[in-house]
């Protein structure tokens, strides 16, 4: 069955690897072709079943890309402000001066929707007497839709494969609106008790990711405390946490199962550990219910379903077979699962884990399990390094030993704590409730200054561009773990490191000039390259409510490619020209500025030159108007 489950992936991932559908038809009918070849040869008789799994894994990606594709609206929709109806199916996400809302269109203008896509839409400074859309309401919003779409430059966040992999059909935002009905939903009515509970905390933020799955009160501070260090990962629903909750559960009722039946003939009768199995099943679900079923929870429950349907028949499978035939149900529950980052960290650390169960030895001894726990975080840091370094952009080199520490106080103090407050506020105990919660955040607390020293250490950041690429670090890891003599390991380390730095000293003395004109969406940036330094035309604009195109686009551009911005030009002072100007001051206190809004505006005859690049400023002719 597993090399059946093999070739499904395997067809399912050329539905990623090729660009057109005519390169996939290509694909489909060569394998085709080679089923029918199968048929008639007698040696070939065999494969036709892999064959067919491939087909089927082809197949199976195509028809979510078709329906994907099917519930897109059409283009007369996107640029115009028209009424559409909303069922409201995610948690308002309340920021300052402006809310996200999220659900499913039912309707665009006075046309019923045949297919009901996803929509994100964005309502900039709502009204001060209305209240954020609840879950369960329907809305009728007058907004301006739009493709989901986001810009796509070298070392950019990928936001439409972002957009693709949340299942979001529709972007927009929100002119007026008013509530048509409907109720609010069980899980709404106790995130407003919840969040009215922790109103006044510091890390109410934290508590919430870790009960409901919402992380829209973390500060942009704290987000950047918590993945500065490593932690990032303790503040999303995952298979860590679900894995958690299900041991404390089999314990539980296990133990209560154990006290109830005190006649031995009835615990010989009463199976616990299958009792405890199922309750904990049932309770995983629950708990990814109370998320909200988040993508990582939806994940993260399939995976954990198939290693309890494993634990719960006795099936003897090594751990790798029940890795794969996790990763094929997360992959049937959740097709565009392969597009999201914590798909690749989750399978990434447990197929680290078995590896170093594989090759490596238990440790014994004195402090064996401090000792073994060292191990797992510093090999988990060091075998998720190309992942980290691909869609972060750097390591935090002190990451063991933060997870060393924080890891354990979050699993056996933080999480129960607050999940039993979580169940107490069910119960209508919200005083109890809120004194779990306070003693809960207590070590969060007290951890947090240490921590800050930690992020604020800019040695401990270790960026992809000092690093090299993911690439690199891939095919270093993986000559590290093959299982061969370490005099192989170490020559092969030695050559690509080599390999980098001679990279790196040919990028150094390169003197061709190359031109790159950035995506900005609506404004302008252009990067001049020559050899490590670079020219910047222009910076993006910036939004009030948002992050400006500096950050999301131009800083991580030139750190991709280990760029030093040196000159830079401003054409004139509108927003989608000047906007980031600040920001790349701020990044780049040593650069040279020219131009509108820069303190040395720009007048017609001046001239400079920049390694190979000459420039004059052929217009204004007057000072007042500063414009090229």
């Amino acid at each position: 069955m597993d090399r059946w489950l093999c070739a499904a992936l395997f067809g399912y991932a050329l539905t990623f690897i090729v660009s057109t559908p005519k390169q996939l038809l290509l694909w489909a009918l060569l394998f085709n072709a080679a089923v029918v070849l199968a048929a008639k040869l007698r040696l070939l008789y065999l494969n036709r079943l892999l064959i067919g799994c491939i087909l089927c894994g082809i197949a199976w990606g195509s028809i979510n890309v078709y329906f994907y594709q099917e519930a897109k609206l059409p283009s007369d929709y996107y640029g115009v402000t028209l009424p559409v109806k909303i069922s409201i199916q995610s948690i308002t996400q309340v920021y300052p001066n402006f809310w996200r809302i999220e659900g499913d269109l039912l309707a665009v203008g006075e046309e019923l929707l045949t297919y009901v896509p996803r929509a994100r839409l964005s309502w900039f400074a709502p009204p001060d007497d209305l209240k954020p859309p609840q879950v369960g309401t329907v809305w009728l919003l007058q907004a301006r839709l739009k493709a989901p779409q986001g810009v796509r430059n070298d070392g950019g966040f990928l936001y439409h494969r972002y957009l693709v992999g949340q299942g979001i059909h529709v972007l927009g935002s929100i002119r007026d609106g008013q509530l048509l009905g409907g109720q609010p939903s069980y899980r709404q009515q106790l995130y407003n008790q919840l969040s009215q509970l922790l109103r006044h905390s510091e890390h109410a933020g934290i508590l919430q990711a870790l009960t409901v799955g919402e992380r829209q009160q973390i500060s942009p501070e704290q987000w950047q405390l918590y993945q500065r260090t490593g932690l990032a990962h303790l503040i999303a629903i995952s298979g860590l946490h679900l894995s958690l909750v299900a041991i404390g559960v089999i314990w539980a009722t296990q133990w209560l199962l154990r006290f109830c039946a005190r006649h031995r003939g009835r615990r010989e009768q009463l199976n616990s550990w299958y009792w405890a199995m199922l309750i904990a099943l049932v309770a995983t679900l629950y708990y990814a219910a109370l998320a909200g079923f988040a993508t990582s929870t939806i994940r993260a429950f399939a995976m954990f379903s198939v290693v309890l349907w494993h634990k719960y028949y006795r099936i003897h499978t090594p751990p790798s077979r029940v890795l794969l035939r996790a990763v094929a149900l997360v992959v049937l529950v959740q097709p565009f699962a392969p597009l999201q980052t914590g798909f690749w960290l989750s399978v990434g650390a447990v197929a680290t884990i078995l590896l170093m169960n594989w090759r490596w030895l238990p440790i014994q001894g004195r402090w064996a399990s401090l000792r073994s726990l060292w191990r797992l975080e510093v090999v988990l840091t060091l075998a998720l390094w190309p992942l980290t370094a691909l869609w972060f952009g750097g390591l935090p080199i002190l990451a063991p030993l933060t997870n060393l520490l924080v890891i354990p106080v979050v699993t056996f103090w933080v999480l129960p704590l607050a999940l039993i407050a979580m169940l107490l506020l069910m119960l209508s105990l919200p005083s109890a409730a809120k004194l779990l919660f306070d003693g809960a955040a207590l070590p969060l607390a007290m951890f947090e200054p240490s921590l800050q020293i930690i992020a604020d250490a800019k040695w401990q950041w270790l960026p992809t561009h000092l690093t090299g690429s993911w690439s690199v670090l891939s095919i270093l890891l993986l000559s590290w773990v093959w299982p061969w003599h370490w005099r192989y390991k170490l020559c092969c380390g030695l050559v690509l490191i080599l390999t980098q730095l001679i990279s790196w000293e040919l990028q150094w003395r390169d003197t061709e000039v190359r031109l790159h004109v950035l995506d900005v969406d609506q404004g302008s940036a252009i990067v001049i390259e020559q050899g490590h330094e670079a020219m910047l035309i222009d910076t993006g604009a910036n939004w009030e409510f948002g992050s400006s195109m500096a950050e999301r686009a131009i800083i991580p551009f030139l750190t991709h490619h280990r760029l030093t911005p040196v000159v830079g030009v401003v054409s004139h002072t509108d927003n989608d020209h000047l906007g980031g100007y600040l920001q790349l001051v701020e990044a780049y206190p040593f650069m040279r500025w020219y131009g509108s809004g820069t303190g040395l505006p720009c007048v017609a005859g001046q001239s400079g030159q920049w390694r190979r690049v000459k420039w004059l400023v052929l217009h204004p002719r007057r000072v007042t108007n500063n414009r090229h």
